[in-house]
């Protein structure tokens, strides 16, 4: 049990990207929360972002930054992560039609297996806050 001067700080990200979680496991997370803190007569704040586009604004450079300064990683495996994000190009179709071919600034490729990593590494320093 929390100690009533104690605050409790939970980001909910800790599951976003484990196997056997999903969205309505962090709702009842939260929700549990809520009726445990309600039920100890403490007081409840529940700031929620939406983050639905946000693996399309991850900046290149600041998180190759993060991944050398605050990870370690340096080397080969930064040329190939750099290689990974970079120089990449997007589109849309339908059916047989198909726009032209922009290039990609920013973000991260979604749907891969290193997506969420680099995307959890990226937002890092906000469990600093």
């Amino acid at each position: 049990m929390l100690n009533k001067a104690q605050p409790y700080f939970s980001l909910g990200i800790e599951s976003a990207y484990l196997a056997g979680y999903s969205t309505e496991t962090a709702l009842l997370k939260v929700k549990n929360n809520l009726v445990t803190f309600a039920c100890d007569r403490l007081t409840t704040v529940l700031l929620s972002l939406d983050i639905s586009a946000a693996f399309d604004t991850i900046n290149h450079s600041t998180l190759l930054d993060r991944i050398t300064q605050d990870f370690g990683i340096c080397g080969s495996a930064v040329i190939w992560l750099q290689s990974f994000i970079s120089d990449r190009q997007q589109y849309v179709a339908v059916d047989a039609e198909q726009s032209t071919p922009v290039n990609c600034s920013s973000g991260v490729p979604q749907g891969s297996v290193l997506g969420p990593l680099l995307f959890a590494m990226y937002i890092s320093p906000v469990g600093n806050v």
